[in-house]
């Protein structure tokens, strides 16, 4: 055994690694991302960013029934993407060891929403879930994980949230673990993996779903007894009648507030679902109350309510729904605060609303070519009237002073439905689908469909940069590479919209002037018209020698300047400042885009 620090998303693919996984794949999405990439950097592991996570589920899911060990990786978003593959995989169960990272961000610190996929999967779902507590258990439950999945034919979802996936720690590893190499072998088996309402012959004519359910509720039985012997929950003795559950991350906390107010507390670490039932009725045993510490939903708190009323044990049982906020991370102190309230028998004290403290703007790095777009965008709405739906990406922090461009932002692909939507509810003035080039790829193309043969009146703007630079540059079908290839052909997303029926137009948005003609041309067409703002990323490409456009050294002429500040408060260059009344240029993060000369009204910027 060897010690080496790690992060715990590395720590993750390390144990599935020494599991002998062979197929990996993903779509990027923070806190998860960089499970894949640790994963392909693994002689004789095939890995792959896919254009969602369904299809990277069902890769995945495909690798495990040829006999290969397999992992799917995405965050909750994600997860919800590929619910529809979700319900049947558990009915239809698999064949070499296949786990399913789902990674949460409580508080949606880096994500458009926070929720707990624990409901999703083990809840609705019916499958088993590990909740890791730290970077080394994350990296014991992944190896574990591919034991179980193959002993159960289930598949194992591993939950970690994200300050699981990005916190570092001395792991102890395996350096000497060698997997089992297998054969691919595809066993064809209609029965379980065709999961059509057929009649089960052999099964007195019972219809296929209902009896792949059947198999389904019946490994209940066997998971409970696996989660009872499971070395991921214990027991830890205290003092007083009073006992603290901490689920996975919520006991790092736990202990850290064990260590803060100088007590020993009766504790119950709880990492698995199912429960482990009998481990939890003799915690109980004895106590007056207990407090369920868990990310971020009222989960486990409601399991143990259940299970006491069933088993007529009667103590207060408090968590997420009866006394912790209901949302919002966990902390040390707020977990402090509530053993100390719930020692003395009090209620968790009210939380105020926080008083605001200014902060960064959210915005694109200097010399994004986004930037350009959508203050283009904007010149046109002004004039118009008209609504832009947005999506994810980069480009998204127009929603946000000082651009306050997008007037929706939801979930991958939702900005052209929305767009269209609007037409068809009766508002009679344009609208404008703002998304990316890899969201296009991701969940753009069936909205597009959609557009078209609805005969929608709609302009999607593309924003077409090569790359999904939102979270770390990972490539997508717009790209010139995937993760383990170089010097592939691109796929143009406007070649994808003309052949779908859509009328295309092209700009180049560090060019303001051409960029507002191109739309407003393109909104004067009828039915769906598709903008491609194509310009590669700067942070990535630059880096490379590769901008798609001449830099040039800006100056501002401060008798011309009148200190107006549009170039601040509504273009927003992170680049340009307000010093002594007149536009500032910092020439240590300015690139020389140029497109700070086309706001500047009054021709002061040049």
């Amino acid at each position: 055994m060897q010690q080496q620090f790690m992060l715990g998303n590395e720590a993750i693919a390390r144990g599935a690694v020494e599991s002998g996984v062979k197929v990996v794949a993903g779509y990027p999405g923070t806190p998860a991302t960089e499970i894949v990439d640790h994963c392909a950097s693994f002689t004789g592991v095939y890995a792959e960013w896919s254009t969602n996570e369904k299809h990277a589920f069902e890769v995945a899911a495909a690798g495990s029934l040829t006999n290969q060990r397999s992992l799917a990786v995405m965050k909750h978003n994600g997860t919800n993407a590929a619910a529809d593959f979700l319900m049947h995989i558990n009915f239809t169960g698999i064949k070499a060891g296949m786990v399913l990272i789902s990674a949460d961000d409580p508080g949606g610190l880096s994500s458009q929403c926070e929720e707990d996929t624990r409901v999703l999967i083990h809840t609705y779902a019916h499958l088993p879930v590990f909740d890791p507590s730290s970077v080394q258990e994350a990296y014991e439950m992944t190896k574990v994980a591919y034991e179980l999945s193959e002993k159960t034919e289930l598949l194992f979802a591993l939950r970690p949230v994200m300050r699981i996936n990005h916190a570092g720690s001395m792991v102890t590893y395996d350096d000497e673990a060698k997997p089992e190499v297998r054969k691919a072998d595809f066993v064809v088996d209609r029965s379980r993996y065709v999961m059509s309402a057929v009649v089960e012959k052999e099964l007195g004519g019972e219809l296929r779903p209902k009896m792949r359910h059947r198999w389904l509720n019946n490994k209940q039985t066997e998971l409970k007894a696996i989660m009872e012997e499971s070395a991921f929950n214990w027991v830890e003795a205290g003092e007083g009648e009073v006992g603290f559950i901490g689920c996975g991350i919520g006991y790092a906390f736990l202990k850290e507030a064990e260590q803060i107010l100088g007590k020993k507390l009766p504790v119950l670490k709880l990492s698995t679902l199912p429960l482990p039932e009998k481990k939890v009725l003799d915690f109980v045993k004895g106590l007056k109350k207990v407090v369920v510490f868990e990310e971020v939903e009222p989960v486990v708190e409601t399991l143990i309510k259940e299970l006491c009323f069933e088993n007529n044990v009667t103590l207060e049982i408090l968590g997420r729904d009866t006394y912790l906020p209901k949302e919002g991370e966990l902390s040390a102190g707020l977990i402090v605060t509530a053993i100390t309230s719930a020692l003395e028998g009090k209620p968790y004290p009210t939380v105020e609303q926080a008083t605001y403290i200014p902060a960064r703007t959210r915005t694109q790095c200097t010399g994004c070519s986004h930037r350009g777009l959508l203050i283009a965008l904007k010149e046109v709405v002004k004039k118009n009237g008209g609504v832009v739906t947005g999506d994810i990406g980069c480009h998204d922090a127009g929603t946000f002073e000082p651009m306050k461009l997008q007037a929706t932002i939801y979930c991958m692909g939702s900005s052209i439905p929305m767009a269209y939507g609007i037409k068809a509810a009766g508002f009679d003035k344009p609208t404008y689908a703002l998304i990316g080039d890899s969201t296009f790829y991701h969940n753009g193309l069936t909205g597009l469909a959609s557009a078209i043969f609805n005969n929608a009146n709609v302009t999607v703007i593309i924003g077409y940069n090569s790359t999904t630079a939102m979270t770390g540059f990972q490539p997508h079908p717009g790209s010139s590479n995937n993760l383990t290839q170089d010097g592939l052909q691109p796929m143009d997303p406007g070649v994808v919209a003309a052949a779908m029926g859509a009328k295309v137009f092209r700009c180049n948005p560090y060019n303001v002037e051409e960029t507002i003609n191109v739309i407003t041309e393109a909104t004067a067409h009828a039915g769906v018209k598709v903008v491609i703002a194509e310009a590669l990323c700067y942070l990535k490409f630059g880096r490379e020698g590769k901008i798609s456009y001449t830099p040039r050294t800006i100056t501002v002429d401060e008798e011309v300047c009148n200190g107006c500040s549009i170039c601040v408060r509504t273009f927003g260059c992170p680049a340009i400042t307000i010093v002594d009344k007149k536009a500032s240029i910092d020439t240590s993060s300015c690139n020389g885009c140029a497109v700070c000369v086309s706001v500047c009204k009054r021709g002061a910027l040049k």
